[in-house]
């Protein structure tokens, strides 16, 4: 029996061991890390359920009022535990406190108006486009209320909580 033929090395036999080296190695390197633990959300009270014009929701920006809202097809969302995409300077911050409707419809960030908009413009694959937008939202989100255009249309929600559709 040749010994030299029982240790003789193939192509497929090198990118194994070069593989398991470079494993064994990732793992050794990873050990000394110390797990690294995401931030803990940003927990708010509770907004009481109310509906808003466009001026009284620009409050909720998350600067001048802790909690971060929007209005998505003419719900108002508590979108303060998203703070890290919504907040000031955050990938989705200029929707906070506006109606985010268009934004998302047409996938433009800065596309929002600071008047009434009644989305009467966009195209049917874009109101659908919201539409799926506030399917999502609506179950994780906190609804607080409509986005209404006067103080006539309010409605009384009877000191109700905001909270999460079921």
């Amino acid at each position: 029996m040749d010994f030299a033929s029982v240790f003789e090395l193939t192509a497929i036999d090198w990118v194994l061991l070069v593989l398991l080296v470079v494993l064994f190695w990732r793992w050794l390197r990873r050990r000394g890390e110390p797990d690294v633990t995401p931030p803990a959300p940003h927990n708010v009270p509770p907004l009481p359920k109310r509906d808003m014009t466009l001026e009284e929701l620009r409050k909720y920006d998350g600067v001048h009022d802790e909690h971060i809202l929007f209005a998505l097809n003419g719900t108002i969302y508590d979108v303060s535990r998203g703070r890290s995409f919504y907040g000031p300077g955050c990938a989705y911050g200029a929707l906070a406190g506006r109606d985010a409707t268009r934004s998302l419809a047409t996938m433009n960030i800065k596309d929002i108006r600071d008047e009434w908009d009644d989305h009467g413009d966009l195209t049917p694959s874009e109101k659908e486009s919201a539409s799926e937008w506030e399917v999502s939202f609506k179950y994780k989100y906190p609804t607080v209320g409509k986005l209404i255009r006067n103080e006539a249309e309010r409605t009384d929600y009877g000191g109700a909580i905001s909270a999460i559709q079921t």
